[in-house]
């Protein structure tokens, strides 16, 4: 009787891992991950600084920028807007740079620092970004990056951005 108990639980032991197989089960997430970069030189369109403190030497504010640049093997329309909050030309910034294409578009969120550098207080920018989303062919784009850039002259004049992501498209 006990050899007949071992034999069935056996039996039934392979039908449910038949039935519970991978090819019965709901299909995983797929998702690749990738390095993908840009560069553009971001003109300014328009801001709103100001300066406080006895010696002026508080700046803060927002400005925003337009380029065009090359992403994901596609051309596009890029918008920075950034809010700055600076002491004598050195603080921290945070903002986003929205990519349109006809393909469809990214949102990044960049934060960072913001330091004296070759071309005057405030000039030299650091930090780290995330794509919040997308649309259309980019819609389930997610990642995490770099961000820095460098101010081409003095205050107000345009910015060379390098970004680095760490891509997962999720599918």
């Amino acid at each position: 009787m006990r050899i007949a108990v071992v034999v069935a639980v056996a039996v039934l032991a392979g039908c449910t891992s038949a039935i519970d197989s991978p090819a019965d089960s709901p299909s995983p997430t797929v998702s690749t991950k990738r390095t993908q970069a840009f560069a553009a030189t971001f003109d300014p369109e328009d801001r709103i600084q100001h300066q406080v403190g006895p010696e002026l030497e508080k700046t803060y504010g927002w400005l925003e920028y337009s380029a065009t640049t090359r992403f994901l093997d596609n051309s596009f329309d890029a918008q920075m807007q950034v809010a700055n909050d600076f002491v004598k030309g050195n603080g921290t910034f945070e903002g986003f740079v929205t990519l349109e294409s006809p393909e469809g578009d990214v949102g990044l969120r960049i934060t960072g620092v913001a330091a004296n550098g070759p071309n005057g207080p405030g000039s030299s920018f650091s930090g780290e970004t995330e794509v919040i989303g997308g649309t259309d062919s980019y819609a389930t784009l997610g990642g995490r990056g770099r961000f820095t850039g460098e101010l081409t002259d003095g205050s107000g004049s345009p910015i060379d951005v390098q970004v680095t992501l760490e891509l997962i498209n999720a599918r």
